[in-house]
């Protein structure tokens, strides 16, 4: 992240690559449960409760 757009970013606006950064590592931590899990089963949450699949 060497850019003169980050470290201007930075600079003026801490606040924002720290919201950043929350939300990709919170994102990261569901894609690794995700794959963890595998497929499963297509049809249930984690808790066992029946989900209808979303469409990407």
């Amino acid at each position: 992240m060497q850019t003169d757009g980050f470290e201007y970013l930075k600079e003026s606006c801490p606040s924002v690559i720290t919201e950043l950064l929350q939300y990709v590592a919170k994102n990261g931590e569901h894609s690794v449960i995700a794959c963890t899990h595998g497929n499963d089963n297509l049809d249930s949450d984690m808790n066992g409760r029946r989900v209808k699949q979303r469409i990407h």
